[in-house]
């Protein structure tokens, strides 16, 4: 009996030191790479160390050089602290969270101030428009919406009417934010938006001649659309427009003296009925 014991005893002690032998060996392997699988490949990659602001200049502690993966960097990225900080410097152009990959699009060259030439795509112009309440969509737009530009010009010789001058302009600044990350809605006195030279043209006559409105799109949009010069005539859903034509009290009094002949158009109260661009008048005197 007392043989049979020490046999289990060894027993037990061999198969406990088999099982922390095969832990160990398991672990260690579960920290290696797997034989066979590809590395990931890291470079060097400049972000943020903390928050930085709209404006602020890019110096060296507010940058930070950490190990990102090759194949995930964003265009425009930048591999040295020295590219950011030396030389001209750079400015934020918008909001930068802290680790956030800092890009040529979210800078701007030049330290000592911010430019909206900057902002400018190649062969464009920008160009500052009036606006108030109304006609800047009760201050909803914001530095990168996207616009359509009307005009509306009363002029002496003809009724009342609106061209659309440009469709889908990005708004560079309203007033003198030119800030992105812009988030409270504020009324303004002027909107700088990026247009065509000939579109900058046509705008600069339009606010000598006319009043601009702005109307906001979806950013997402960038269709064209077709609109012809919109009248007085054209302000219903294309049901027929009725017009009471005012009483004419001199040419009532003057048409007995006049013999009242054959054929005369009938004076007095009546009805102007105006089906697309032509009118009749309709009297109801007897009616």
């Amino acid at each position: 009996m007392r043989r049979s014991s020490i046999i289990m005893l060894i027993a037990a002690v061999a198969l406990g030191l088999v099982a922390v032998l095969f832990a160990r060996t398991f672990l260690s392997n579960s920290d290696s790479p797997v034989a066979g699988s590809p590395s990931v490949r890291t470079v060097p990659t400049v972000v943020a160390a903390g928050d930085i602001q709209f404006g602020e200049k890019i110096t060296p502690d507010k940058v930070k050089v950490v190990e990102w993966p090759a194949g995930a960097l964003p265009q425009g990225s930048f591999q040295r602290m020295e590219d950011l900080t030396s030389g001209q410097g750079r400015t934020a152009m918008r909001a930068i969270v802290a680790n956030e990959i800092l890009t040529d699009k979210s800078l701007a060259t030049g330290a000592n101030r911010l430019s909206t030439a900057q902002l400018l795509n190649p062969q464009m112009r920008a160009v500052s428009v009036p606006l108030n309440e109304v006609s800047g969509v009760a201050g909803l737009i914001f530095p990168g919406d996207r616009v359509d530009v009307f005009m509306t010009r009363q002029p002496e010789e003809a009724l009342p009417y609106t061209e659309l001058l440009a469709q889908g302009a990005r708004v560079l600044a309203v007033g003198v934010d030119m800030n992105v990350g812009k988030d409270k809605p504020e009324i303004v006195k002027s909107a700088t938006l990026e247009v065509t030279p000939l579109q900058a043209q046509k705008i600069a006559l339009a606010t000598t001649v006319g009043q601009l409105n702005l109307a906001l799109r979806h950013f997402t949009d960038e269709s064209r659309v077709r609109l012809q010069t919109a009248q007085v005539m054209d302000l219903n859903d294309g049901t027929i427009t009725r017009l009471v034509r005012k009483p004419n009290a001199n040419a009532g009094a003057a048409a007995p003296a006049q013999g009242g002949g054959a054929g005369q158009a009938p004076r007095g109260p009546g009805v102007m009925v105006m089906r697309g661009t032509k009118s009749e008048f309709e009297s109801v005197i007897g009616k």
